[in-house]
Protein backbone atom coordinates (compact mmCIF):
# COMPACT_ATOMS: atom_id res chain seq x y z
CA UNK A 1 0.00 0.00 0.00
CA UNK A 2 1.27 3.46 -0.93
CA UNK A 3 2.74 5.53 1.87
CA UNK A 4 2.11 9.28 1.89
CA UNK A 5 4.11 11.99 3.63
CA UNK A 6 1.49 14.53 4.72
CA UNK A 7 2.34 18.04 5.92
CA UNK A 8 0.23 18.87 8.95
CA UNK A 9 -1.17 22.23 9.91
CA UNK A 10 1.51 22.76 12.54
CA UNK A 11 4.19 22.58 9.83
CA UNK A 12 5.39 19.09 10.71
CA UNK A 13 4.90 16.04 8.51
CA UNK A 14 4.12 12.41 9.16
CA UNK A 15 3.65 9.21 7.18
CA UNK A 16 0.27 7.56 6.55
CA UNK A 17 -0.93 4.79 4.30
CA UNK A 18 -3.58 5.44 1.68
CA UNK A 19 -6.50 4.18 3.78
CA UNK A 20 -5.52 6.44 6.67
CA UNK A 21 -5.31 9.46 4.34
CA UNK A 22 -8.77 8.71 2.98
CA UNK A 23 -10.22 8.36 6.48
CA UNK A 24 -8.63 11.58 7.67
CA UNK A 25 -9.98 13.40 4.59
CA UNK A 26 -13.48 12.11 5.24
CA UNK A 27 -13.22 13.26 8.86
CA UNK A 28 -12.26 16.73 7.65
CA UNK A 29 -8.79 16.53 9.20
CA UNK A 30 -7.17 16.77 5.74
CA UNK A 31 -8.58 19.02 3.04
CA UNK A 32 -8.13 18.98 -0.75
CA UNK A 33 -5.18 21.39 -0.52
CA UNK A 34 -3.25 19.50 2.17
CA UNK A 35 0.35 19.09 0.87
CA UNK A 36 1.53 15.52 0.45
CA UNK A 37 3.97 13.36 -1.47
CA UNK A 38 5.04 9.74 -1.82
CA UNK A 39 8.46 8.30 -0.94
CA UNK A 40 9.60 8.62 -4.55
CA UNK A 41 8.61 12.29 -4.89
CA UNK A 42 10.62 15.35 -3.88
CA UNK A 43 7.96 18.01 -4.45
CA UNK A 44 4.80 18.46 -2.43
CA UNK A 45 1.44 18.40 -4.23
CA UNK A 46 -2.10 19.07 -2.99
CA UNK A 47 -4.05 16.02 -1.92
CA UNK A 48 -6.65 16.51 -4.67
CA UNK A 49 -3.93 15.84 -7.29
CA UNK A 50 -2.53 12.81 -5.51
CA UNK A 51 -5.90 11.19 -4.83
CA UNK A 52 -8.46 12.82 -7.15
CA UNK A 53 -11.11 10.27 -6.17
CA UNK A 54 -11.39 11.93 -2.76
CA UNK A 55 -13.16 14.90 -4.31
CA UNK A 56 -16.30 12.77 -4.76
CA UNK A 57 -16.10 10.99 -1.43
CA UNK A 58 -18.90 11.61 1.05
CA UNK A 59 -17.64 13.14 4.30
CA UNK A 60 -18.28 11.39 7.57
CA UNK A 61 -21.20 12.87 9.51
CA UNK A 62 -20.02 15.29 12.22
CA UNK A 63 -20.27 14.07 15.83
CA UNK A 64 -23.38 15.11 17.71
CA UNK A 65 -22.75 18.27 19.78
CA UNK A 66 -22.74 17.88 23.54
CA UNK A 67 -25.38 19.77 25.54
CA UNK A 68 -24.16 23.14 26.82
CA UNK A 69 -22.52 23.02 30.25
CA UNK A 70 -23.46 19.39 30.73
CA UNK A 71 -20.96 17.39 32.73
CA UNK A 72 -20.09 14.20 30.89
CA UNK A 73 -17.20 11.74 30.79
CA UNK A 74 -16.22 10.89 27.22
CA UNK A 75 -14.01 7.87 27.89
CA UNK A 76 -13.46 5.17 30.48
CA UNK A 77 -10.54 2.88 31.26
CA UNK A 78 -10.98 -0.77 30.44
CA UNK A 79 -8.59 -1.38 33.32
CA UNK A 80 -7.29 1.43 35.49
CA UNK A 81 -3.52 1.93 35.06
CA UNK A 82 -2.99 4.18 38.08
CA UNK A 83 -1.49 1.69 40.53
CA UNK A 84 0.54 0.02 37.79
CA UNK A 85 1.91 3.39 36.65
CA UNK A 86 2.87 4.34 40.20
CA UNK A 87 4.60 0.98 40.78
CA UNK A 88 6.49 1.24 37.50
CA UNK A 89 7.74 4.74 38.26
CA UNK A 90 8.93 3.64 41.71
CA UNK A 91 10.82 0.70 40.20
CA UNK A 92 12.36 2.92 37.54
CA UNK A 93 13.72 5.26 40.22
CA UNK A 94 15.04 2.25 42.15
CA UNK A 95 16.72 1.01 38.98
CA UNK A 96 18.26 4.44 38.49
CA UNK A 97 19.63 4.23 42.03
CA UNK A 98 21.29 0.87 41.29
CA UNK A 99 22.82 2.37 38.14
CA UNK A 100 24.36 5.20 40.16
CA UNK A 101 25.84 2.67 42.60
CA UNK A 102 27.15 0.60 39.66
CA UNK A 103 28.61 3.75 38.15
CA UNK A 104 30.52 4.47 41.37
CA UNK A 105 31.82 0.90 41.39
CA UNK A 106 32.94 1.17 37.76
CA UNK A 107 34.86 4.36 38.53
CA UNK A 108 36.65 2.52 41.36
CA UNK A 109 37.52 -0.25 38.90
CA UNK A 110 38.74 2.29 36.35
CA UNK A 111 41.00 3.90 38.94
CA UNK A 112 42.38 0.49 39.89
CA UNK A 113 43.00 -0.50 36.27
CA UNK A 114 44.84 2.76 35.58
CA UNK A 115 47.01 2.47 38.69
CA UNK A 116 49.43 0.17 36.85
CA UNK A 117 49.85 -2.20 39.78
CA UNK A 118 46.96 -4.47 40.68
CA UNK A 119 47.57 -6.83 43.56
CA UNK A 120 45.81 -10.17 43.85
CA UNK A 121 43.90 -8.96 46.92
CA UNK A 122 42.76 -5.78 45.16
CA UNK A 123 41.71 -7.70 42.06
CA UNK A 124 39.74 -10.23 44.15
CA UNK A 125 37.98 -7.48 46.12
CA UNK A 126 37.16 -5.61 42.89
CA UNK A 127 35.71 -8.73 41.24
CA UNK A 128 33.57 -9.49 44.30
CA UNK A 129 32.24 -5.93 44.40
CA UNK A 130 31.47 -5.91 40.68
CA UNK A 131 29.61 -9.23 40.93
CA UNK A 132 27.54 -7.87 43.79
CA UNK A 133 26.73 -4.75 41.74
CA UNK A 134 25.68 -6.92 38.79
CA UNK A 135 23.30 -8.95 40.98
CA UNK A 136 21.94 -5.74 42.50
CA UNK A 137 21.24 -4.33 39.04
CA UNK A 138 19.59 -7.52 37.79
CA UNK A 139 17.45 -7.64 40.93
CA UNK A 140 16.00 -4.25 40.00
CA UNK A 141 16.06 -4.60 36.20
CA UNK A 142 13.99 -7.78 35.86
CA UNK A 143 10.91 -6.65 37.86
CA UNK A 144 11.14 -3.20 36.28
CA UNK A 145 11.15 -4.75 32.81
CA UNK A 146 8.12 -6.89 33.65
CA UNK A 147 6.22 -3.89 34.99
CA UNK A 148 7.13 -1.85 31.91
CA UNK A 149 5.73 -4.50 29.57
CA UNK A 150 2.58 -4.78 31.69
CA UNK A 151 2.18 -1.01 31.53
CA UNK A 152 2.48 -1.03 27.72
CA UNK A 153 -0.11 -3.82 27.54
CA UNK A 154 -2.49 -1.88 29.81
CA UNK A 155 -1.97 1.42 27.97
CA UNK A 156 -2.67 -0.22 24.60
CA UNK A 157 -5.75 -1.98 25.99
CA UNK A 158 -7.18 1.31 27.21
CA UNK A 159 -6.33 3.08 23.94
CA UNK A 160 -8.28 0.46 22.01
CA UNK A 161 -11.23 1.34 24.22
CA UNK A 162 -10.85 5.03 23.37
CA UNK A 163 -10.82 4.65 19.57
CA UNK A 164 -10.82 2.21 16.65
CA UNK A 165 -8.49 1.41 13.77
CA UNK A 166 -5.32 0.94 15.83
CA UNK A 167 -2.57 -1.16 14.26
CA UNK A 168 -1.22 -2.76 17.45
CA UNK A 169 -2.98 -5.14 19.83
CA UNK A 170 -2.01 -5.25 23.53
CA UNK A 171 -0.26 -8.59 22.95
CA UNK A 172 1.81 -7.50 19.95
CA UNK A 173 2.65 -4.17 21.55
CA UNK A 174 4.90 -6.15 23.90
CA UNK A 175 5.53 -9.19 21.70
CA UNK A 176 7.57 -7.21 19.19
CA UNK A 177 10.20 -6.51 21.85
CA UNK A 178 11.23 -10.19 21.57
CA UNK A 179 11.30 -10.59 17.77
CA UNK A 180 14.73 -9.96 16.18
CA UNK A 181 14.93 -7.10 13.66
CA UNK A 182 11.30 -6.10 14.28
CA UNK A 183 12.30 -5.06 17.80
CA UNK A 184 14.33 -2.28 16.18
CA UNK A 185 11.24 -0.31 15.11
CA UNK A 186 7.91 -1.99 15.94
CA UNK A 187 7.96 -1.19 19.70
CA UNK A 188 8.57 2.46 18.86
CA UNK A 189 5.62 2.47 16.45
CA UNK A 190 3.42 0.88 19.12
CA UNK A 191 4.45 3.50 21.71
CA UNK A 192 3.86 6.24 19.16
CA UNK A 193 0.34 4.91 18.61
CA UNK A 194 -0.29 4.87 22.37
CA UNK A 195 0.82 8.51 22.58
CA UNK A 196 -1.28 9.61 19.61
CA UNK A 197 -4.48 7.97 20.84
CA UNK A 198 -3.92 9.23 24.38
CA UNK A 199 -3.47 12.72 22.96
CA UNK A 200 -6.63 12.75 20.83
CA UNK A 201 -8.61 9.54 20.20
CA UNK A 202 -10.72 11.16 17.46
CA UNK A 203 -7.91 12.41 15.22
CA UNK A 204 -5.03 10.34 16.60
CA UNK A 205 -3.62 9.48 13.14
CA UNK A 206 -2.57 13.09 12.53
CA UNK A 207 -1.02 13.75 15.92
CA UNK A 208 2.64 14.72 15.56
CA UNK A 209 5.35 12.57 17.11
CA UNK A 210 6.84 14.42 20.10
CA UNK A 211 10.57 14.74 20.66
CA UNK A 212 10.42 12.75 23.89
CA UNK A 213 9.35 9.59 22.03
CA UNK A 214 12.23 9.95 19.59
CA UNK A 215 14.65 10.58 22.47
CA UNK A 216 13.33 7.54 24.36
CA UNK A 217 13.78 5.20 21.40
CA UNK A 218 17.21 6.58 20.47
CA UNK A 219 18.39 6.02 24.04
CA UNK A 220 16.74 2.58 24.11
CA UNK A 221 18.59 1.38 21.00
CA UNK A 222 21.83 2.97 22.21
CA UNK A 223 21.48 1.26 25.59
CA UNK A 224 20.90 -2.16 24.02
CA UNK A 225 23.92 -1.73 21.73
CA UNK A 226 26.24 -0.49 24.47
CA UNK A 227 25.15 -3.25 26.85
CA UNK A 228 25.97 -5.91 24.27
CA UNK A 229 29.36 -4.36 23.52
CA UNK A 230 30.12 -3.98 27.24
CA UNK A 231 29.34 -7.63 28.01
CA UNK A 232 31.57 -8.82 25.17
CA UNK A 233 34.46 -6.61 26.26
CA UNK A 234 34.16 -7.73 29.88
CA UNK A 235 34.43 -11.35 28.74
CA UNK A 236 37.65 -10.59 26.87
CA UNK A 237 39.59 -8.73 29.60
CA UNK A 238 43.15 -10.06 29.69
CA UNK A 239 45.16 -7.03 30.84
CA UNK A 240 44.84 -3.69 32.65
CA UNK A 241 44.49 -1.93 29.27
CA UNK A 242 41.59 -4.10 28.14
CA UNK A 243 40.03 -3.66 31.59
CA UNK A 244 40.23 0.12 31.17
CA UNK A 245 38.51 -0.07 27.78
CA UNK A 246 35.77 -2.38 29.05
CA UNK A 247 35.15 -0.19 32.09
CA UNK A 248 34.89 2.99 30.00
CA UNK A 249 32.25 1.35 27.81
CA UNK A 250 30.41 0.14 30.93
CA UNK A 251 30.43 3.67 32.38
CA UNK A 252 29.11 5.07 29.10
CA UNK A 253 26.39 2.43 29.06
CA UNK A 254 25.32 3.32 32.59
CA UNK A 255 25.17 7.04 31.77
CA UNK A 256 22.96 6.32 28.75
CA UNK A 257 20.75 4.09 30.92
CA UNK A 258 20.35 6.87 33.48
CA UNK A 259 19.22 9.28 30.77
CA UNK A 260 16.92 6.59 29.38
CA UNK A 261 15.20 6.11 32.73
CA UNK A 262 14.67 9.85 33.22
CA UNK A 263 13.16 10.16 29.72
CA UNK A 264 11.06 7.00 30.22
CA UNK A 265 9.59 8.28 33.49
CA UNK A 266 8.71 11.58 31.81
CA UNK A 267 7.14 9.81 28.82
CA UNK A 268 5.12 7.41 30.99
CA UNK A 269 3.93 10.26 33.20
CA UNK A 270 2.74 12.32 30.22
CA UNK A 271 0.90 9.42 28.60
CA UNK A 272 -0.74 8.53 31.91
CA UNK A 273 -1.84 12.13 32.49
CA UNK A 274 -3.30 12.34 28.98
CA UNK A 275 -5.27 9.14 29.50
CA UNK A 276 -6.49 10.25 32.90
CA UNK A 277 -7.60 13.56 31.41
CA UNK A 278 -9.68 11.69 28.84
CA UNK A 279 -11.50 9.75 31.53
CA UNK A 280 -12.14 12.66 33.88
CA UNK A 281 -15.50 14.35 33.98
CA UNK A 282 -15.23 17.84 32.49
CA UNK A 283 -17.41 20.69 31.32
CA UNK A 284 -18.11 20.72 27.59
CA UNK A 285 -19.63 23.73 25.89
CA UNK A 286 -20.75 24.33 22.33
Amino acid sequence: MTKFHVRLRNGQSDVYDEDQVKTMHRKGLFDDDTPCRTEEMTDWKPLRQMLPQLANADPLPPPLPLPRSKKQSNYAFRRSPKRLTQSLKVMLWILLGTLIVNLASDFQQLSLAKSGSITTEAATANDARQRMMAFLYLGAFIPTGILFLRWIHRATLNCRGFTSGMNFTPGWSIGFYFIPFMNLFKPYQAMKEIWQVSRDPFSWQVQATPFILKAWWTLWISSALLTRISLRMKGRVTSPDTLVDATIVSITSSLVDILLIIVAVTMISRISKMQEKLTQTADFEN
